[in-house]
């Protein structure tokens, strides 16, 4: 690969304004003579903690390359066992379009920050080992910049700094960054900064295992982050959010997120799970992009990696791209012990084991007036809402996404184990090779009661057409009452389980009544009917409005 080392950026914010410094080296190193971008320049960006950094253009580069570290962020994670320093280590590939600056944002005042910038002569390709030494610069907190600091990088080697420089002094907070300003106990996101924090803060309490890092994203907080005596116990948004950072439409390199093609980081994992709360506040998050199928952490992928005793609600993802290998959903990868409620996500969703479009696998948790809307392909387990489901609950939700797998693939679950499913529909097609179901497509001693798929059913290959149904695959070995499959739209006669009925009988009761006659269930527990169902009129199918989901979209 192609590759130059363009220049080191030095860069000193102060607090009450921001003062950049640059040291210009006197080297620079090149692969096969890469030409050199000339006047470099770092400036104030038109908000208080931006830079930008302008170049000019250099003959045969793909992409530009600009990396930049907080230098206090760099010392507390380098003296964490176990941590790396590329943990706080940010880059950003700006795509070679004619484009000459790029605007860094979300600095923080008063601390030291170092960068890096390369031109690559290659759009694909690791640059990691190309890059020079790291070069410091620590000031005064002034004005004004030294004219010359006398630095000046070594030979290219590892992008390991490691120098330590004398820290620049935190500014004190100033009283005004009141993060829970309602005191609900939810600590207020409202830039995609602030979501990427919560990775340091699994357990919402506003105590950050990377506090240099966290304090960038919610700057001059208030003591305890401004929480009520008893304590955050988790997040809610307070803005849309949009991954599309650079309003291009497209995912790219563009984006603050791209993170070199593998995008969003999901946050929480196996061995880091996220346990707090998280409210969206009815709140959309647009364009997340994720693809990790091929990375080093292909696993548990979604919004959220792994979610543990938590309830996530009120949350929508809009035009998500999701893709992993093992438990993935678009909007959590893997849930258990928690609840998700009035949440949805539209978009695609891909991955090898447990694939759903909104959870990829459920265990001993409860989904309920969520629905999921984007295609869904997997190996093993596929759902168009939820891929794998054991000891789980899911009420009055809906999948309208196409469904496709090898194995155990469902419209609304591909797998479900010692579950329940009750008031919930599927009408996305289903294609597969076995545990082929229009609403479930394998069951193992699951109760669906008062639910219904109508989408398209089929298999493909030489395979076993006894597992395959219009409601269940396989298995059917579960308690199912009042739940019917379409013989006409779904192309089967046959199900493990379930009543067929012509899209007339579907469509023709407008109450409840006739086969609709147990549909008024009571879901919240309350011990009175929630009326979950609207039927309109006769030539129309059942949606739900459990509550104020929206008819309407339902029925477009």
């Amino acid at each position: 690969m192609k590759l130059l080392i363009l220049v080191l950026i030095i860069a000193a914010v102060f607090f009450g304004g921001i003062t950049i410094c640059i040291v210009q080296t006197a080297r620079a190193w090149a692969n096969d003579g890469l030409a050199l971008p000339a006047n470099v320049q770092v400036v104030d960006g038109a908000n208080p903690g931006e830079v930008t950094i302008s170049w000019d253009a250099a003959a045969g580069a793909a992409f530009y390359r600009i990396g930049w570290v907080n230098m206090d962020d760099y010392r507390a994670v380098r003296a964490e066992e176990g941590r790396q320093w590329l943990d706080v280590f940010s880059f950003r590939d700006v795509v070679n379009r004619g484009q000459t600056n790029q605007t860094l944002s979300d600095l923080e005042p008063g601390v030291q920050y170092a960068f890096i910038m390369a031109s690559v002569g290659q759009r694909f390709g690791n640059a990691a080992g190309a890059w020079s030494e790291w070069t410091y610069l620590t000031t005064a907190a002034a004005t004004s910049c030294p004219t010359n600091t006398g630095a000046e990088p070594g030979a290219p080697g590892g992008a390991t700094p490691t120098p330590t420089p004398t820290p620049t002094p935190r500014p004190a907070p100033t009283g005004t960054g009141d993060y829970d300003a309602d005191k609900d106990g939810l600590i207020e996101v409202s830039n995609l900064a602030q979501l990427a924090a919560i990775r340091t803060d699994l357990d919402g309490d506003g105590e950050s295992s990377v506090p240099a890092a966290y304090a960038i994203a919610f700057p001059n907080a208030m003591p305890r982050m401004g929480c009520p005596n008893a304590g955050c116990t988790g997040y809610e948004l307070v803005a849309d959010l949009d991954f599309d950072t650079d309003g291009n439409g497209v995912a790219d390199a563009g984006d603050a997120y791209w993170n070199n093609g593998a995008g969003w980081i999901p946050i929480g994992d196996d061995d880091h799970r996220f346990t707090a709360d998280f409210d969206g506040n009815n709140h959309t998050i647009a364009n997340l992009y994720i693809n990790r199928r091929s990375s080093a952490s292909p696993d548990y992928v979604g919004l959220f990696g792994y979610v543990s005793s938590s309830s996530i609600k009120r949350v929508g993802l809009v035009s998500a791209t999701v893709s992993g290998s093992f438990h993935v959903g678009g909007l959590i990868g893997k849930i258990s012990d928690s609840a998700i409620s009035d949440s949805y996500a539209t978009g695609t969703v891909s991955g090898y084991w447990a694939v759903g479009g909104l959870v990829g696998d459920s265990s001993d948790s409860a989904i309920s007036a969520s629905y999921a809307a984007g295609a869904v392909s997997a190996n093993i387990y596929g759902g168009g809402l939820v891929g794998r489901s054991y000891s789980s609950a899911i009420s009055a939700s809906y999948a309208t996404g196409a469904v496709s797998a090898n194995t155990r693939v469902g419209g609304l679950v591909g797998d479900s184990s010692d579950s329940a499913i009750s008031a919930s529909y599927a009408t996305g097609a289903v294609s597969g090779d076995d545990g082929v179901g229009g609403l479930v497509g394998w069951d193992s001693g699951t109760t669906i009661n008062a639910s219904y798929a109508v989408g398209r059913v089929s298999i493909s290959g030489d395979t076993d057409t006894s597992n395959i149904g219009g409601l269940v695959g396989s298995g059917g070995r579960g308690f199912i009452i009042a739940s019917y499959w379409d013989t006409e739209s779904t192309g089967q006669a046959g199900s493990h389980g379930g009543v067929g009925k012509t899209t007339a009988e579907l469509q023709s009761p407008v109450g409840y009544t006739g086969i609709y006659a147990g549909w008024n269930l009571d879901l919240d527990g309350d011990g009175n009917s929630d009326d979950p169902w609207h039927f309109g009129n006769s030539r129309q199918y059942p949606v739900l409005k459990y509550r104020g989901m929206d008819v309407g979209a339902q029925r477009r």
